[in-house]
């Protein structure tokens, strides 16, 4: 420990770092929308018209993640990738993908998994969450 020059023991100064209400609320408004529990529900039909309307746009620039259910009524994936993700498959839709149709009530798609060609249905009722360019549209938690 140093001392002054008439023995007095000199006590390091101690920065505070403050953060401005200004930047709080910044960081908050960045972390809000990508958080799920603020995510829109994807059970909606608001938000299965989004989904619909954003798988049309789907392409190598314009990447789109799904997560779905791959229990829930109407899915319909090979034995082996349903044995492989018995509960939740996430997919995207971005490069090596073919033959996408889009129905009233699902989505089709033949896809490449590990060399294999696969063909999926996904009714929009199974997606729990959607993404559009890496971000978070809707959530079901």
């Amino acid at each position: 420990m140093e001392t002054t020059g008439r023995g007095v023991p000199v006590t390091p100064q101690r920065r505070a770092m403050t953060i401005s209400r200004e930047a709080i609320l910044l960081l908050l408004a960045i972390l809000i929308p990508i958080t799920p529990a603020f995510a829109e529900p994807c059970s909606k039909p608001a938000s299965r018209s989004k989904i619909a309307e954003t798988l049309k746009l789907a392409s190598e620039q314009r990447p789109v993640n799904i997560t779905f259910r791959t229990g829930a009524e109407g899915v319909k994936l090979s034995v082996g990738l349903k044995s492989k993700y018995p509960d939740d498959m996430t997919i995207i839709l971005q490069q090596d993908f073919e033959q996408l149709n889009i129905k009233e009530d699902r989505f089709e798609v033949l896809m490449r998994f590990m060399g294999n060609r696969e063909r999926l249905t996904v009714p929009f009722n199974a997606i729990k969450a959607f993404w559009d360019k890496s971000e978070l549209k809707c959530s079901d938690g």
